[in-house]
């Protein structure tokens, strides 16, 4: 079988090479109840290109190191309350067009989609941490604290769209769901495991899983260079290693894996080479909640029409069943833990 990483019945039981903190539920229960109060200064400014059908709504809030962040909202025009997605982008890229946002009305649904900060969106950066940014933002704050963390202001935005999400007035707060690509998959996760008024989660190709593994395999191009490069420029003899490691389990999102109640699609493609196969089944074989796992040996960090398919039939209940298997001929998989 093809593949960059570990063979298919050694991924379908690799759960990562770095355990969690022991105080990782309660780490970011604690930040959860500190980012709620945050999701009231919200402004909504409507856009002129609504239709009979949608309304369109740039939406801005502010985070507590004054960052302004900014996301795409469109919600049926019709009254009352509606299903609604998190759409989270993938690393460095920036909320999808409008035109493709404004497919999830075809279903009935409202779409929230946030740029994330100090990427290629809306959103502004806001303060970083201790640390280089050679290669862009996501390892800054490295030499800090884990709260220092751009990675750990990330969750920490995606976070506050979910509150934000939630007091929408159209918002059907039983039917809410998350999905994300990439760096995106990983803040669904997140949100998901967190939130449990997020019912569905679907995560393709997620990224920032299992940064030992990431490490190992020597991936040293792509999101992950700014790893590559804090060592050979700031730590050369690695004299801080570990300490890097354990702070960087605080913002692994294969960690919030057991913590995940919802219904959950996750989609890994084997020929990534941006993340290691290997670290997102870390991540999905950390779940243990109904959860289903597509596996599609040709593809890698790329768009894929066969599992977007799968998330349309997830979104919709085409798909009643949610145990794990495989696409493609692959064998069936337990991945749940």
């Amino acid at each position: 079988m093809p593949g960059t990483d570990l063979r298919l019945e050694e991924l379908n039981t690799y759960t990562g090479a770095c355990p969690a903190p022991k105080d990782f539920a309660k780490h970011w229960k604690q930040v959860k109840e500190q980012i709620g109060a945050l999701a009231s200064s919200v402004s909504m400014d409507k856009l002129e290109m609504e239709t009979e059908e949608l309304e369109y709504y740039i939406i801005t809030v502010k985070t507590w190191d004054g960052c302004l962040l900014k996301a795409k909202y469109i919600c049926p025009s019709k009254p009352g309350l509606h299903p609604t997605v998190i759409q989270f982008h993938d690393y460095p890229q920036s909320s999808r067009s409008w035109l493709h946002l404004s497919r999830y009305g075809a279903i009935g649904y409202a779409v929230l989609a946030p740029d994330c900060r100090g990427q290629g969106g809306m959103s502004e950066c806001g303060e970083a941490g201790k640390g280089p940014t050679a290669c862009g933002p996501l390892f800054h704050g490295l030499d800090g604290e884990v709260e220092d963390l751009y990675l750990h202001r990330l969750y920490e935005d995606a976070l506050l769209w979910t509150e934000v999400a939630k007091g929408l007035k159209k918002t059907d707060g039983v039917h809410m769901a998350v999905y994300g690509e990439g760096q995106g998959g990983a803040l669904a996760i997140a949100c998901a495991a967190l939130y449990p008024e997020v019912e569905k989660c679907a995560s393709q190709y997620p990224m920032l899983c299992d940064y030992k593994r990431i490490w190992e395999k020597d991936f040293s191009e792509g999101p992950y260079m700014g790893l590559f490069y804090y060592f050979k420029w700031q730590d050369p003899m690695h004299e801080k290693e570990q300490e890097i490691f354990d702070k960087l389990a605080y913002v692994d999102a294969k960690n919030f894996a057991p913590l995940l109640r919802n219904k959950v699609l996750i989609g890994i493609g084997l020929q990534d080479v941006n993340t290691p196969p290997s670290s997102q089944f870390a991540l999905a074989n950390g779940i243990a909640c109904d959860n289903r796992c597509c596996v599609y040996p040709n593809h890698g960090h790329e768009l894929n029409n066969f599992f977007e398919n799968e998330n349309l039939n997830f979104l919709i209940d085409q798909q009643a069943a949610f145990s794990v298997r495989s696409v493609l001929g692959l064998e069936q998989s337990d991945v749940s833990a």
